[in-house]
């Protein structure tokens, strides 16, 4: 005597030996823990740069300059421009240029008081948000009593390991100049001394007294 099956009810779980369901395949995705996700994900949009301010961790510090600092700056502008610009060996940056500097995550941008771009790195526009993502050959910082020793410390770090060949950092209390390289070393320079342009300015060289004339 024949019996017939009874159908298999919604919800039933079939034997392992049945076939499993298998997801529909996405354009453009991929399936990751059960979920699609685009292969090509969006970055975030970067912060629109602010003009005299330097983003840090993905907050805005504003980098103020003091008259004696910005006097200092200046002394040691001319002297470079008057260097470059004949020999047309790069570009010259005041203290808005801003830079995302490789080893960095995108939530730092750099600000140094003045730096320099040898030649042929770049062109002389910037990315959508105000930035250039490269280490400068140059940076320089001028340094004024209310700056923070650590600040400075961490700065001077980023530039290094970012591969900043050369880092100067005037000191206005004492009129010293501490210049840093790329291969660690450093040297200080004092009123007496006369700074080099070392490999990064073949030919430059000016008195650090100069350098702070008017302070």
């Amino acid at each position: 005597m024949s019996h017939e099956l009874d159908p298999i009810e919604t919800g039933t779980t079939l034997d392992s030996e049945s076939p499993i369901a298998v997801e529909e395949d996405r354009k453009g995705c991929e399936l990751i823990d059960g979920e699609w996700v685009p292969k090509d994900r969006e970055e975030s949009p970067r912060e629109i740069d602010r003009k005299g301010y330097e983003l840090i961790d993905g907050n805005w510090i504003e980098k103020p300059m003091s008259n004696t600092a910005a006097i200092v700056g200046s002394n040691l502008h001319g002297r470079l421009f008057n260097h470059i610009r004949p020999n047309r060996s790069g570009l010259l940056m005041i203290g808005d240029a801003a830079y995302r500097l490789p080893n960095s995550n995108n939530n730092r941008v750099r600000k140094p008081d003045l730096s320099f771009v040898v030649a042929g790195r770049v062109t002389p526009t910037r990315d959508e948000d105000g930035s250039w993502s490269i280490a400068p050959d140059l940076a320089v910082e001028v340094i004024s009593p209310s700056d923070e020793a650590e600040a400075v410390e961490t700065k001077l770090d980023e530039y290094l390991r970012a591969g900043v060949r050369l880092v100067w950092v005037l000191y206005i209390p004492t009129r010293n100049v501490w210049a840093y390289k790329l291969d660690g070393t450093a040297r200080l320079y004092r009123a007496t001394d006369t700074l080099p342009g070392e490999d990064v300015l073949p030919g430059f060289a000016v008195p650090v007294a100069e350098l702070f004339e008017g302070v």
